[in-house]
């Protein structure tokens, strides 16, 4: 039967738009949130792509629409990282990393994985309570961030606000 139900399950992941949660899925095969977790696990152990996400699982092979990105040149204060993420997040991207190009190190890199208000809450509260200095202090307030979003749209959206708010960097020239 385990055999069979990781089957179902991987050919569920594989046809689904949409992640689905854990919780869906033991609801689906009258089993525990945790057993999903373990065939999870065993599939990924055989070489199948499945991805945690905030909303559930997802294949790699999914009908998962695919997700437009952009790279976003910027430059602004600590006391702007609020209003640099809160335009970001509010014109539907997803901001997935932080990004500096330092002149010793090279490209230094970290995820952020930030999709709504309240992670950026949960961010800035982090930032309030630490001896929190940005990553783009060691480029004069220079970083990059990798945007996501539903369409190039919305990118575009991104791209305005944050040319309004005097954060966008534009090396085209």
């Amino acid at each position: 039967m385990t055999i069979t139900r990781r089957k179902k399950l991987l050919t569920l992941l594989k046809e689904s738009s949409s992640a689905i949660n854990g919780q869906q899925l033991a609801d689906h095969f009258h089993i525990t949130r945790q057993i999903i977790v373990q065939d999870i696990a065993i599939l990924r152990a055989d070489g199948e792509e499945i991805i945690s996400t905030n909303r559930g699982y997802i294949h790699s092979a999914s009908k998962q629409p695919q997700q437009m990105h952009r790279l976003f040149k910027v430059k602004h204060t600590i006391d702007d990282i609020e209003d640099e993420l809160v335009a970001i997040v509010d014109n539907g991207g997803r901001v997935k990393t932080v990004l500096v190009d330092h002149p010793v190190y090279g490209e230094i890199q970290t995820l952020l994985k930030m999709t709504c208000r309240r992670d950026i809450v949960h961010f800035m509260k982090q930032v309030e309570e630490t001896k929190f200095r940005p990553l783009s202090e060691i480029t004069d307030g220079v970083h990059y961030h990798l945007v996501e979003a539903d369409t190039k749209q919305d990118l575009d959206e991104i791209e305005r606000a944050l040319r309004k708010l005097g954060f966008l960097i534009d090396d085209s020239f």
